[in-house]
């Protein structure tokens, strides 16, 4: 009889200390991990979500979406809807890993630049600044809506050029800015930076509209110091 209570008493030792170490350790993970360490409450609905997160592949399952991404952006039926899903293919990747940081930059860009979205872009630059407080180059491009929206074109190409300065910029800004420059600038400028950016970018889209511009400013004959500007 002795014996029988002696055991119960240790098993019940046994769950308390089990369960107060399980506390103590979650405790610790909650205190310690990044906000986005847990799922987005919508994300428990995403299978493909919760399987990231329980075995580990969170990364792995952002790249997924992320190949998504480029397929449907790369498919010419989609832009006869202006791309009308494209927020939540970059959505569905930073939610399964809200640490991709250049979904957030490439993502914006094209929202705000190329199909004029602002909303959706600064909705994905606020989520990105969020759970990547030390993301400072989102504060660029949050910087350029501003002054694109305001119509100020001095300090709206300011923070573009500033942005192109970082070799993980997206290559969309180089050709964005090379079609502005061919607007207020004078042609043998506009021409003497596409040569830029068709010797730098390591885009193969952006190398070839590079040498299409310059081929059709050459074309027209409307550079004058040509020799100057392709040496």
């Amino acid at each position: 009889m002795g014996k029988k209570i002696l055991i119960s008493f240790f098993i019940v030792i046994l769950f308390f200390l089990i369960n107060y170490t399980n506390n103590k350790a979650t405790e610790y993970l909650m205190k310690n991990q990044p906000k986005w360490y847990f799922l987005n409450f919508h994300s428990y609905k995403n299978i493909n979500h919760v399987l990231g997160t329980a075995f580990g592949l969170r990364a792995l399952t952002s790249d997924f979406y992320y190949i998504s991404f480029l397929q449907y952006y790369g498919d010419l039926r989609n832009a006869k809807t202006q791309y009308k899903d494209l927020a939540n293919y970059f959505n569905d990747a930073t939610d399964a890993d809200p640490g991709f940081e250049f979904v957030y930059l490439f993502g914006s860009a094209i929202l705000a630049f190329n199909l004029g979205r602002y909303d959706e872009a600064v909705k994905l630059i606020e989520k990105g600044l969020s759970y990547n407080p030390k993301m400072w180059k989102l504060r660029i491009y949050l910087g350029a809506i501003a002054y694109k929206e305001k119509n100020d074109k001095e300090k709206y190409i300011k923070f573009l050029e500033d942005a192109i300065k970082y070799e993980d910029h997206p290559a969309i800004l180089e050709r964005l800015l090379g079609n502005i420059y061919e607007q207020i600038k004078s042609a043998d400028e506009a021409a003497k930076y596409w040569v830029s950016v068709y010797k730098t970018t390591k885009d193969k889209e952006t190398k070839l509209h590079a040498y299409e511009r310059l081929m059709y400013m050459i074309k027209n004959k409307m550079i004058k110091n040509i020799d100057e500007i392709i040496k």
